[in-house]
């Protein structure tokens, strides 16, 4: 499993590194195309080569970055996660322009990785179970987190099944709060 600790980003930093939040570093056809659409908000990005090194089951790309957008209807969230094997080339300013409900998605957090026991809490990466495996467990209140979903006092779950994290098959993932 691997741990997540995050720091609210000061000054000079490479946008295009895994964060929370903030302005997406990604390809700009996603715009146009329709892969990102207008109700999408920018929940993170994960560079794979930045934690790569802690994931002994080999369930993930050694390259590229996965970008989980979430999308707020009727009262939950839906996810849109999306993997790109290049580096993304295009950072896209107030992308999360809008969104001023849901906390301060403005705001960039950057994340740090590092290898970890299995613990119930906490925000993580890659918790599997049998055949299923939490993508990204986000604990809201967790030291230095953005203050998302942090009046719920839950924590937040992006579940699939591991065959289709290999594949990185993302279309039946589940966001869900308990």
């Amino acid at each position: 499993m691997i741990g997540i600790t995050v720091e609210k980003a000061h000054g000079e930093y490479d946008p295009g590194t895994s964060k929370f939040f903030g302005a997406p570093t990604m390809p700009e056809e996603w715009l146009s195309d329709g892969t990102v659409k207008d109700e999408d908000f920018f929940f993170c990005q994960l560079k794979l080569s930045e934690f790569k090194k802690f994931d002994k089951s080999g369930l993930l790309a050694q390259k590229g970055f996965i970008y989980i957008f979430l999308t707020f209807e009727d009262g939950g969230f839906i996810p849109n996660i999306r993997y790109c094997n290049a580096e993304p080339d295009t950072l896209i300013d107030d992308f999360n322009a809008g969104f001023d409900f849901l906390g301060d998605t403005d705001a960039e957090y950057s994340i740090d990785f590092f290898e970890t026991d299995e613990s119930e809490d906490g925000t993580r990466l890659l918790v599997e179970s049998g055949d299923k495996v939490t993508l990204l467990q986000y604990d809201p209140l967790d030291d230095n987190m953005p203050p998302f979903l942090a009046d719920t006092e839950k924590i937040a779950y992006i579940e699939l099944s591991v065959n289709d994290l290999k594949k990185l098959d993302f279309s039946k993932a589940e966001f869900y709060i308990k």
